[in-house]
């Protein structure tokens, strides 16, 4: 488990583990999207094709 803090700014810092498993580096987007059970769900949007 992972845990990111929220800036007053509304930002966060995805984890090492989780930009590593993601393959993400610095100035990549990532896309959230909601499960139909609720659950959200994040995916480095260049490999999802949703840029």
């Amino acid at each position: 488990m992972n845990l990111a803090k929220i800036s007053a700014n509304g930002q966060i810092t995805v984890p090492a583990e989780i930009r590593r498993v993601l393959g993400l580096k610095a100035g990549d987007k990532i896309l959230f999207f909601q499960n139909p059970n609720g659950e959200i769900v994040i995916n480095n949007a260049f490999c999802t094709g949703n840029l």
